[in-house]
């Protein structure tokens, strides 16, 4: 596995942000991992969006919003963003059980089946720890069979199970 790490997004990632925004769009492939990029006009937005998000403090278990950060997980060898790790701290009632998670997660077409999706949730749950978090959720659509080999890898345990149009099922992480 090549030389993999995490950091938040800046600025200067403008053009790697938005050519891996392309690359989704060009494959006709959901995006996952950065939901909050589908209510941004602009990379501008998606800044302040990520920004506010961070800042977002804890009122009660059914408010609507929740303090998230959105991280970018960078090849090193060429400073590629190979896929985006959205980190909620907790969870809200309505985020619980519409099986949404502590973790979004996603990863660009053209490296997808090379191990980078486990690979970033296990450095994500590094940072996880850093916060003193206990466990973690994560959801995916019962047919994503790579994203649940990435959860299962790092120790994602089964849950619960909804069946609907797109089925899901949710995993936890004890950390």
């Amino acid at each position: 596995m090549e030389d993999i790490f995490l950091r938040e997004m800046t600025k200067n990632d403008k053009k790697a942000i938005l050519d891996y925004i392309d690359e989704f769009i060009e494959n006709g492939s959901e995006f996952t991992g950065m939901t909050i990029v589908k209510s941004c006009k602009t990379f501008q937005d998606l800044l302040v969006m990520n920004e506010k998000n961070k800042n977002i403090p804890f009122i009660s278990y059914d408010q609507d919003k929740v303090a998230s950060c959105t991280f970018l997980l960078i090849r090193k060898s060429d400073e590629k963003i190979l896929g985006t790790f959205t980190l909620r701290k907790y969870l809200t009632k309505s985020l619980d059980d519409s099986f949404a998670g502590n973790i979004e997660f996603g990863i660009r077409p053209s490296e997808r089946k090379k191990g980078y999706a486990t690979e970033g949730i296990k450095l994500l749950l590094e940072k996880c720890r850093s916060f003193e978090m206990k466990s973690v959720r994560l959801g995916c659509s019962t047919k994503n069979i790579a994203s649940r080999k990435a959860i299962i890898a790092n120790g994602g345990k089964l849950i619960g199970h909804i069946e609907s149009l797109v089925s899901q099922d949710y995993y936890q992480i004890d950390l």
